[in-house]
């Protein structure tokens, strides 16, 4: 009897420790599939350390960025990239945060087809806030990406704002806001 009563008590036990760690529990946010998709227009890896590097250095460009922040300037992205010795071969920029899906990245950056590996996480769960990628497009073809950290990020941008040459930034707060 004591022995049944202390299996009874283990079952209990592990069943409540399995689902209060979430182990049976279905995930809380969006679930990314995995069916065939659209890849007709190429595949871009955010996985690949800097990636290609065919506009300029992406740590030269993440630095001229952040000093502009520090000495509170207001300068053009078209500027900011000179700055950087960056090339003009870009039309524009859109920021990859956490909770990018496929279709969404495709429409804001116009890469119709495009199939992205190494989005930042969707999990609710994350122990930490991801990195952002600053993604440069030219001819709805990615070019380049900046990979920044939470702690630097120093651009502000609101969901879906896209950033050409033109697109002015001025400080506001403690980051870089396009007007």
């Amino acid at each position: 009897m004591t022995k049944m009563l202390m299996r009874a008590g283990l079952t209990v036990f592990l069943a409540c420790l399995i689902t209060s760690c979430g182990i049976a529990a279905p995930p809380d946010g969006p679930v990314r599939t995995t069916q065939p998709q659209d890849c007709s227009g190429g595949t871009f890896d955010f996985g690949t350390s800097g990636g290609a590097q065919p506009l300029g250095s992406s740590d030269l460009m993440l630095q001229k960025m952040l000093e502009a922040r520090a000495n509170k300037q207001t300068i053009a992205m078209q500027d900011l990239a000179h700055s950087a010795g960056w090339s003009d071969e870009w039309d524009r920029m859109v920021e990859v945060g956490e909770h990018t899906e496929r279709d969404e990245l495709n429409s804001r950056a116009q890469t119709t087809g495009y199939c992205w590996k190494n989005l930042p996480p969707t999990s609710p769960m994350s122990d930490r806030p991801s990195d952002t990628y600053y993604l440069f497009v030219r001819n709805n073809r990615p070019v380049q990406f900046i990979q920044v950290r939470p702690s630097e990020n120093p651009i502000i941008l609101l969901r879906g704002v896209v950033l050409t040459k033109e697109t002015v930034l001025r400080y506001y707060g403690s980051r870089l806001k396009p007007e």
